[in-house]
């Protein structure tokens, strides 16, 4: 069983959250919590800490300087900071440092929940190891997995930032720049990639008109759409599934 450290200098809270999460993850966590950066580094010193839930500006010792503090004794810890203020600054703090997540401590149980659910996946279990290592499976879904399957199977719907930062339970800014510096590519290059890719897809094998294929695409309208199409590969849709029908089209 995993260990998850809570941290928050206001007692009510803390409190209030390791019972939250102890009934939550009552089979995959034990959940301790400190009431400051020193009580929790002298936690850490005799006992494992899988995941820390901190504060992330406590008065006497921050949150950030106890992440330093814990990395060099357990680097494995994946870490969460809770915050009261939807500031862009803490969310590039946060990626700065590494963090798992970012999550405003007014967003909800839910959110805190699930956000928590994938740091575990992320730290995987001895179990999940050797079934892995037997059976031959793939590990456990990533954030960035989930995320692209959420926009592959939602290109007629909204994939605003603020709407896939909402999905993945990370602050905008967050995904924003974490995504860059996983895949090295923006969030919108791979939205339409995923929808060039479908579109070619329906041209070269259904029967749907292209008013019908622009609105699965979430264009607003056709001509919107061919424009797109055509800057993105060269031809319209009409040209490249008349190509692709006839055995000419483009490379």
């Amino acid at each position: 069983m995993k260990t998850l450290l809570i941290v928050d200098d206001e007692k009510l809270i803390a409190d209030g959250l390791c019972a939250m999460l102890s009934d939550a993850f009552s089979r995959e966590l034990k959940v301790f919590c400190t009431y400051s950066a020193k009580e929790a580094l002298s936690f850490a010193v005799s006992s494992p800490v899988d995941i820390l839930l901190t504060d992330i500006s406590m008065p006497e010792g921050t949150g950030l300087e106890l992440h330093a503090a814990l990395s060099r004794l357990q680097p494995s810890c994946q870490v969460i900071y809770l915050t009261g203020y939807s500031d862009f600054s803490y969310a590039r703090t946060a990626l700065d440092q590494h963090a798992f997540a970012y999550v405003l401590k007014g967003e909800g149980d839910d959110v805190l929940t699930e956000t928590i659910r994938r740091a575990l996946k992320g730290l995987g279990s001895p179990e999940d190891e050797a079934s892995q290592e037997g059976t031959g499976d793939a590990p456990p879904a990533t954030w960035l997995q989930e995320l692209h399957a959420y926009i592959t199977s939602h290109l007629d719907g909204d994939l605003s930032l603020n709407q896939l930062a909402d999905v993945c339970h990370f602050h905008p800014v967050y995904l924003s720049r974490i995504y860059k510096e996983t895949t090295g590519s923006t969030l919108s290059d791979f939205i339409n990639q995923a929808r060039q890719e479908k579109a070619e897809d329906l041209l070269r094998n259904s029967h749907m008109t292209v008013l019908e294929i622009s609105k699965v695409m979430g264009f607003a309208t056709d001509n919107y759409f061919c424009r797109w199409f055509r800057k993105r590969t060269g031809l319209s849709p009409h040209a490249f599934r008349a190509g692709k029908r006839t055995g000419k089209g483009h490379n």
